[in-house]
């Protein structure tokens, strides 16, 4: 959830995100392309830091990798 601040200003906002997914599922995430509002990447990363994934599988073991995703923000 935004903060009633951050959603008063109208503006729309993509920021890409770089997963990195280790063999536990565990993951680091960066900002490779952020916002321009700090705050906002502030937000998103505490977000996405909760995000849980499944790790890659090769030869049936699994492996680390990375996943980028974009995250389109639309507040108006």
């Amino acid at each position: 959830m935004l903060p009633d601040d951050l959603r008063e200003s109208a503006y729309q906002a993509i920021a890409l995100a770089r997963f990195t997914i280790h063999p536990d599922g565990s993951v680091d995430v960066a900002l490779v392309r952020p916002t321009q509002n700090p705050r906002l990447n502030q937000l998103l990363l505490e977000t996405l830091r909760s995000w849980h994934f499944f790790p890659a599988m090769k030869q049936g073991h699994p492996v680390e990798s990375e996943q980028d995703i974009r995250v389109h923000f639309n507040i108006e």
